[in-house]
């Protein structure tokens, strides 16, 4: 029969726990960035994954066919964190998003983006890749190049993101009600 669709690294870690712009699955409003882990045998790196993000024509930078950097950022951020958690997953031989264990979250400590050249309004090819760990795997090092294809049907690199991600694995902080997604915006409060 048909192969069943792949699931991204989103969609496999818990898609009611993540309701971020750039990538949760159930934000209506939001980007909904998808990661693909990439199981490769000969992987010379520690692992990696892979995605494609077609900006929206909106999402320009004043040129009408140049994407602007700050959603290229959005989308270079959770693609890193979401390459980093695969990977704290798959280090533990564990599938992503095994349900067994609490659910592994990282966070930004850092992000570093070089623009290489201007950047279409059209799909983009993001591959990010482990690079290195530290402190017992708490801090992991993720490298993400950013490609698209030029006029000649070239892959152009674009932009190069290093971002340091923080395992807060096991901690209930990034794992609101699984209905906060569908709830009422609370009003905030008058009291600060």
């Amino acid at each position: 029969g048909p192969m069943a669709a792949e699931l991204s690294v989103q969609e496999l870690i818990g898609p009611h726990a993540n309701g971020c712009y750039g990538c949760g699955p159930y934000n209506e409003k939001g980007l909904k960035l998808k990661s693909y882990w990439i199981d490769e045998e000969r992987n010379p790196f520690l692992g990696s994954c892979r995605a494609t993000f077609i900006p929206d024509p909106s999402m320009n930078g004043g040129h009408p066919n140049v994407t602007y950097g700050g959603i290229l950022a959005c989308i270079v951020d959770c693609h890193s964190m979401n390459t980093a958690m695969a990977y704290l997953y798959r280090k533990e031989g564990l599938s992503i998003g095994d349900k067994s264990i609490p659910p592994k979250w990282c966070v930004t400590k850092s992000l570093k983006l070089e623009y290489k050249l201007p950047t279409p309004v059209a799909a983009i090819k993001l591959t990010a890749r482990v690079t290195g760990t530290r402190r017992n795997r708490r801090i992991v090092f993720v490298e993400t190049l950013v490609e698209s294809v030029d006029s000649k049907g070239k892959a152009v690199l674009t932009v190069k993101g290093h971002a340091i991600a923080v395992s807060i694995s096991g901690s209930n902080k990034m794992n609101p009600h699984p209905k906060s997604h569908t709830q009422k915006q609370q009003q905030p409060h008058s009291k600060l």
